[in-house]
């Protein structure tokens, strides 16, 4: 999960030159015009956006090679003057090892004529943290950033063509310098999310370039070069290439090819249920890409149960090694600060990117994470360790531990966040509308109240994110949801504690003050049907505060106010994300999973199996327990995704640790029954 920037230095021309690769980034010429020349003008992008405009929503290019941005930076700014286009831009770009921001604002610095896409991309960019950064640029250009090798990262995505490219940009360091990215495996890899409309252009023809896109299924043909070089290459895929057939030992957990999309794309209208959390920042994403939202909530207000309360910390959930569900949570925090920052800017959300402490003692106890196990790990830009003496510094108050600092991490105030989101004219908000059943017609989905009628429009598509009663419907009834309570205290400012100026967190969390007050948070467990408010959680959750700070009556024990809820959780502690399954075809085609765990599958299950395996159009996104405001901004942009037929910005294994369907598969394998 931790990478290296490019090691570079710096050409009399003011670029900047690979130490790594022993080659310029860019050509001693006009490198802006020969960017448009190879790799616009060659793809022919604003021709085939004209063309697409009505028959595609989305046109997405993949980049080997992502540099300092210049090819994306000339795409927007063309994509963004193109008055015929399809709805959306998706560009996905791999790169080993990305500028620093210093560096990539210094070659911007180069560029007047970009410098409002520049800067734009500045605001976001990372420079650190392998996988893919999803980088949402408006609601009609999204930049997928994958930091590692190319060739692994393209593995990992899910494995199904669900993302068709349109272009691809080959535009790594030279063959001789950098041989890994030119490879056969890796261009077999291009091929298969490519089909025959897909084009392809490099500035290289080296034989060795030609001679691998050729075996991968590519017809490849030199073109006019820019400037001096007298050639460049053009590829498209062959008319007969044909992928050979991965054989899928876990079927269970594939995804939803586009083909079935098709089927309700065109209506593009979904159902919500749940206005907390996840289903205002699940609404939020569908409503960027232009669907329009019915936000049914069955309490008064928003953000009405978990979500509720006052502030919320935002932190990242740690791990003491990589795996796939690390880089999921690693990424669901950098998206969430991203989008949070973003939506300060056009909304009332009330967040606070003040920092967050993490007291070294609170990581020391059953989850023991060392300090070397962190810093292995994670990136400075995302924690890095603090003395005492700092951490003491950085809160304004005298603390009893070093600590680990997540300067990106902080608080908001939930509602506001979901008041930001539903501000969206695309979503249309239902609160006192409880839902109790959910019914599938043809193509569509009726939502059902306790009276069975109809209680809002039909739609094409349904997300279930109403927290532990996610499980009331019969459809989602073998899912296996823990009502999880906790209690937080409030309490009141003094003038000892007024100093705080960010987030500590150990046995508890104490915020900075807001509103005159201190949230505590928070207690976990208890009956979790019981929601009166407990005076002994109170008194404890003070009594654990106030361990995090040298003096001990430093925190006021006058309570201002307290508030109980119910977290949903799942027995593995991950979230639960993904197309809800059926569960009588899953009994029917991988029963036989209840003799033998390791029976291996031979059935196909394509598109047009899609909806035996899944209820079609019908999804969930719940049991975020206390990392909610982490991962439901990222939960929800998988999802959106998946529902739109887009690139997912997860991995494949994240998507199967998430999916629903891991439950009913583990019952099958423990002869436990299903349900």
């Amino acid at each position: 999960m931790k990478i290296h920037n490019a090691p570079i230095s710096w050409l009399k021309t003011g670029l900047p030159f690979s130490l790594k690769f022993g080659d310029v980034y860019y050509s001693r010429g006009d490198e802006c015009a020969e960017s448009q020349h190879v790799f616009l003008a060659a793809n022919k992008l604003e021709q085939r956006w004209r063309l697409l405009s009505t028959t595609a929503r989305t046109f997405t290019i993949g980049e080997l090679g992502f540099g300092s941005g210049l090819n994306f930076l000339q795409v927007w700014q063309a994509w963004q003057q193109a008055t015929v286009r399809p709805a959306q831009l998706h560009y996905l770009a791999f790169e080993r090892y990305p500028l620093s921001t210093t560096t990539l604002k210094r070659v911007h610095a180069q560029w007047p004529q970009l410098q409002p896409w520049c800067q734009q991309l500045q605001q976001v960019y990372p420079d650190h943290s392998g996988g893919c950064h999803r980088l949402c640029l408006s609601d009609h250009v999204i930049l997928d950033l994958y930091y590692g090798d190319a060739y692994v990262q393209l593995q990992n995505r899910p494995r199904f063509d669900r993302s068709r490219i349109h272009a691809w940009f080959l535009d790594g360091f030279s063959p001789q310098s950098n041989p890994q990215l030119w490879e056969l495996g890796l261009f077999e890899l291009l091929a298969r999310c490519s089909n025959s409309d897909t084009t392809v252009s490099s500035y290289s023809v080296a034989g060795k370039v030609r001679k691998n896109l050729q075996g991968a299924g590519f017809i490849v043909r030199k073109l006019p070069g820019f400037g001096r070089k007298r050639h460049m290459l053009g590829a498209r895929l062959a008319d007969n290439y044909a992928a050979t057939t991965d054989t899928e030992t876990r079927p269970w957990f594939t995804l939803l090819d586009p083909a079935a999309v098709s089927g309700y794309a065109s209506s593009r209208t979904a159902l919500v249920v749940g206005a907390g959390l996840a289903g205002c920042s699940t609404a939020y994403s569908l409503a960027q890409r232009g669907w329009q939202v019915t936000l049914c909530e069955g309490g008064a207000e928003l953000a009405s149960g978990a979500s509720g309360n006052s502030q919320l910390a935002l932190r990242c959930r740690l791990f003491k090694q990589a795996s796939p569900v690390a880089e999921y949570f690693l990424h669901c925090f950098l998206f969430a600060h991203r989008q949070f920052d973003q939506l300060a800017i056009s909304s009332d959300l009330l967040w606070r990117k003040c920092g967050v402490l993490q007291l070294g003692s609170a990581m020391k106890g059953r989850h023991k994470i060392s300090d070397a196990d962190l810093d292995a790990l994670y990136s400075p830009a995302v924690i890095a360790p603090m003395s005492r003496a700092d951490a003491t510094i950085a809160a304004g108050m005298a603390l009893v531990d070093s600590a680990w600092y997540l300067p990106n991490g902080g608080w908001v105030n939930p509602l506001s966040l979901c008041r930001a989101y539903v501000s969206h004219p695309n979503i249309h908000l239902r609160c006192s509308t409880p839902i109790t059943s959910l019914r599938r017609g043809r193509d569509t989905w009726s939502a059902l109240g306790a009276d069975g009628i109809p209680v809002a429009g039909e739609t094409s598509v349904v997300v279930i994110a109403n927290s532990y009663r996610a499980g009331q419907f019969q459809q989602t009834a073998a899912i296996p949801l823990q009502g999880i309570r906790g209690q937080v205290t409030e309490i009141a400012g003094s003038k000892h504690s007024e100093a705080l100026k960010l987030v500590v967190s150990g046995e508890r969390s104490v915020f900075p003050l807001h509103e005159n007050s201190h949230t505590v948070s928070a207690s976990y467990g208890g009956d979790a049907s019981n929601l009166d408010i407990e005076d002994n959680e109170n008194l404890e959750n003070i009594r654990l505060a106030s361990t995090l700070f040298e003096e001990r009556q430093v925190l006021s024990s006058s309570i201002a106010q307290a508030r109980a809820s119910v977290r949903c959780n799942s027995p593995d502690h991950l979230p639960v994300v993904g197309p809800v399954a059926n569960t009588v075809a899953i009994q029917s085609r991988f029963g036989a999973l209840t003799d033998n765990a390791r029976t291996q599958f031979s059935i196909p299950i394509a598109a047009t199996t899609e909806n035996a395996i899944h209820h079609r159009g019908l999804y969930i996104n719940t049991a975020h327990a206390s990392n909610g405001l982490a991962s439901c901004p990222l939960s929800a942009e998988y999802l959106a995704s998946l529902i739109n037929g887009e690139n997912i910005p997860i991995s494949a294994a994240a998507t199967e640790a998430l999916n629903p369907v891991r439950f009913l598969i583990r019952n099958l394998k423990k002869q436990t029954g299903i349900i």
